[in-house]
């Protein structure tokens, strides 16, 4: 049950995940390009335009390894699997050109109120947690 539970979090976690430019909501940075001010990442131009599409596609990956990690029986696989899924999220968020993800999900969060990029981080977490219970429990 708790498995299913957490599969659950990582497809919410990667629904949020695709929807986070969709809804109008975009993500931002605080103190980019002058003091005290946000700038959003459809005011930019050029490749770093392009920066919320990383987080999209760690929605769409998290989305197609819930589907396969319904299905998988084992913990071994199921470890080797949050593995991998761990280690692509983390190289496409790498992959932001712009500033350090970690600022552009505080900033959006904070100081934008975008709820998608919210709803996506706490699923995150609730998967992880949930797995690490799931794979700590004797059967």
């Amino acid at each position: 049950m708790i498995k299913y539970l957490a599969v659950v979090f990582l497809f919410l976690s990667g629904v949020a995940g695709y929807t986070i430019d969709k809804f109008g909501q975009d993500l931002c940075v605080y103190e980019y390009i002058a003091v005290n001010t946000v700038t959003y990442f459809k005011e930019l131009n050029g490749v770093s335009a392009n920066d919320p599409s990383m987080l999209g596609m760690c929605g769409l990956l998290s989305i197609i390894l819930a589907i396969i990690l319904i299905f998988i029986k084992n913990k071994y696989i199921y470890v080797g699997l949050i593995f991998i899924l761990l280690v692509l999220e983390l190289t496409l968020l790498n992959m932001i050109e712009t500033v350090s993800y970690k600022e552009i999900i505080y900033d959006s969060i904070v100081k934008c109120s975008n709820f998608s990029v919210l709803v996506w981080f706490l699923c995150q977490i609730a998967f992880l947690i949930l797995s690490g219970i799931y794979l700590a429990k004797k059967q």
